[in-house]
């Protein structure tokens, strides 16, 4: 017999071997050699993996983490069960009237998309009988794309007197109440923080607390504007939470969610902040938005529940989730920061309702086309396209065309931004806003007034909207390409100067100037600005002419002179 190659892989011998075992000893060797091998394979990774361990303190440390805040939190987190309904039973054409709305309501929303899925007589037949499936599933997306969840809640009152089940798979599907929510206690005393859209309207809120204990709850006070609500139990041995810092988080910090998805009690998921910031999410029915997005687990149930950061602060209240269409968690939720959740939920606590600051303008966002003409060398801030009368703004002098860039040194990043910081300030405090004017940057002092229930009721006209030019008898503002979209002024993007905005109420100084004309010169000099064009007027005598290069919407150009004797 000869010798066997030594220069043959060991892997070789070991598949000779496992092939003369199947031949003398059938499959059960087989099996035993293949398990010792498996064996030997595993006993390497795990020792491996020991070793990966030792290498790696900082993977123990997360996990002690996670585990850490999980003790913290849990037994400050409550299951919320709401009852009652606040529908009222509806006669037969009462309903009708209210399909035929909302069919109105989805047949715009298609054609402001620029669609034309369905006719407006279709949708409502979707909406009254339901057809069959192809109809259905057609329905199903004109709601995800078209309705806030304030009205999809609208249309569900719509069935709460009948019976479900005779519904419409598109209806059975989306429209039933949520019946249970999160919470977290903030204070000892028996107060919980969790979302106004888990108990608006409902008659009975009962609280289940993480040792199954269950008490009523009492609405304490609730904001639909931020989806925030206070309610209490009268409980003792309450482990409440502290609130973080929500501006310091940053994208990619670990975080973990608390709540009772689908019901489920004490569930604890974890994972990172995806965005911070986000707003105009249009099927989020809530005014102030700035969200904290996150992929961690978060689906119905979680609402009103906190998100954690790994020193087991709440960083934020778990509101809202984007889903594909079913409804459950597609790895994006959105969450209110903590910051704006503390200040409201105090001002619950203590009052049952939210104050908020009024500034009495009407805000515009900064395009990338006007920063050019504001000397902005970024997008930042935004502008004060109107002042209402008898407003905190007028009061402290700021003016149409201002650009605010901060307030109480915070930068103002955006429109959304700044309506947060209004309204986070306080009826009667002293903000400082610092503005941009006429290149010039300068700070203004407003004592803040308190936001009206509505918003847009405030009174202004042409006059309030631009600045007085007295010497031309007329009302103007800065000429900015974001302009002729707003208002559908007729200039191009590249023109600049002032247009005249109003005029007095005996007409201009002379008949020659109107509405939105766009003074390019005046006296023979360019003028850009409304501060340059007072500049040049206040140089000029009483007993001079005034001579004005103007361009009318058309795009023809008129030379304007007005007398000497004009005062």
């Amino acid at each position: 017999m000869t010798r066997p190659n030594s220069r043959l892989p060991l892997t070789w011998w070991a598949a000779a071997a496992l092939l003369v075992a199947a031949i003398f000893t059938g499959d059960r060797i087989v099996s035993r050699l293949a398990y010792a091998v498996e064996r030997g394979r595993i006993q390497a990774s795990s020792e491996d993996l020991a070793k990966l361990h030792a290498e790696l303190p900082e993977v123990h440390a997360v996990s002690r983490a996670f585990k850490l805040v999980s003790n913290v939190a849990r037994p400050a987190v409550v299951h919320i069960a709401v009852s009652g309904s606040r529908a009222t039973a509806m006669n037969s054409s009462q309903r009708d009237a209210r399909f035929r709305y909302y069919a109105e309501l989805l047949d715009t929303q298609q054609r402001a998309n620029g669609a034309e899925l369905a006719p407006r007589e279709q949708i409502y037949a979707w909406l009254k009988e339901g057809t069959d499936r192809e109809s259905n599933e057609a329905l199903d997306q004109l709601l995800i794309d078209a309705l806030t969840p304030r009205q999809l809640q609208e249309l569900n009152d719509l069935w709460e007197q009948d019976d479900v089940e005779q519904l419409p798979p598109t209806f059975r599907r989306w429209f039933r109440s949520p019946a249970s929510g999160s919470g977290v206690v903030i204070d000892a005393a028996g107060y919980i923080l969790t979302n106004h859209h888990v108990i608006d309207g409902r008659s009975e809120i009962r609280v289940l607390l993480w040792d199954d204990r269950e008490y009523p709850a009492e609405l304490v006070g609730s904001d639909e504007k931020t989806d925030l609500a206070v309610i209490r139990i009268a409980a003792e041995d309450l482990h409440a939470l502290s609130f973080g810092n929500s501006d310091e988080l940053e994208v990619g910090d670990w975080v973990l969610a608390v709540g009772s998805p689908f019901g489920l009690q004490q569930t604890v998921t974890h994972g990172i902040v995806s965005a911070v910031g986000r707003t105009r999410r249009s099927m989020i029915d809530i005014e102030y938005q700035e969200f904290i997005q996150t992929d961690a687990a978060i689906n119905p149930g979680n609402s009103g529940g906190p998100l954690l950061n790994l020193r087991g602060e709440v960083v934020g209240i778990n509101t809202a989730i984007a889903t594909r269409g079913d409804g459950v968690n597609a790895g994006i939720a959105f969450t209110i920061p903590s910051n704006r959740a503390r200040r409201i939920a105090e001002q619950l606590k203590n009052s049952g309702q939210v104050r908020r600051g009024y500034l009495g303008i009407v805000p515009v966002p900064v395009a990338r086309a006007d920063a050019d003409v504001f000397g902005l060398t970024q997008v930042r801030g935004v502008i004060v396209d109107r002042v209402m009368r008898d407003a905190p703004a007028g009061a402290a002098g700021l003016q149409p065309d201002d650009v605010i860039l901060a307030i109480d040194n915070i930068p103002v990043t955006g429109l959304e931004r700044f309506r947060t910081l209004v309204a986070d300030l306080t009826p009667g405090e002293r903000a400082r806003f610092r503005l941009l004017r006429e290149g010039q940057e300068l700070e203004l002092t407003v004592e803040m007034g308190l936001q009206p229930a509505d918003l847009t009721a405030g009174r202004f006209n042409a006059r309030e909207s631009g600045r007085r030019v007295d010497e031309l008898g007329v009302w103007a503002r800065t000429f900015r390409p974001s302009l002729r979209e707003l208002y559908g002024i007729g200039h191009s993007d590249k023109a600049r100067g002032v247009v005249v905005w109003g005029l007095d109420a005996n007409g201009a100084r002379s008949s020659a100037i109107e509405q939105f004309d766009l003074i390019t010169e005046c006296n023979g000099q360019p003028v850009r600005t409304v501060g340059e064009l007072q500049e040049i007027l206040a140089a000029v005598p009483r007993n001079k002419e005034i001579e004005l290069v103007i361009e009318e919407g058309v795009g023809d150009r008129k030379i304007v002179v007005i007398r000497g004797d004009r005062r």
